[in-house]
């Protein structure tokens, strides 16, 4: 039962993350913008599933500590986690950037990608 809150324990930092970065621009809170907090709470999810799941295997397999089943699962999922971050942030740069033909309906998309 810890889990499964442990794992949405995480998801309201990237809320409140995006909703920050949409205030400190002054941008609305649209539904492009809704679309881009429902993103980032899908991968900041994804990312706590991948690394309680890698420290229970650990735990049952090996037979080590919860303390140094999540510490291991830190060290090894670091790298696949950092990859997907930066690929979402990196994704994002040219909506929040952009200047063009309807720029003004994919920032806000960009904002809270890149702020959370």
């Amino acid at each position: 039962m810890i889990h499964p809150i442990t794992i949405l324990s995480t998801l309201p930092s990237a809320g409140v993350g995006a909703l920050l970065a949409l205030l400190l621009t002054g941008t609305d809170l649209s539904i492009i913008a809704m679309i881009g907090i429902i993103l980032l709470i899908g991968i900041v999810k994804k990312n706590a599933i991948m690394m309680i799941d890698f420290a229970l295997a650990a735990e049952r397999n090996e037979g080590k500590s919860p303390r140094d089943s999540i510490y291991e699962a830190c060290l090894l999922r670091f790298r696949p986690i950092l990859m997907t971050t930066m690929a979402a942030l990196l994704g994002a740069l040219p909506l929040a950037l952009g200047s063009g033909t309807g720029s003004e309906l994919r920032r806000p998309l960009g904002l809270t990608i890149i702020g959370a």
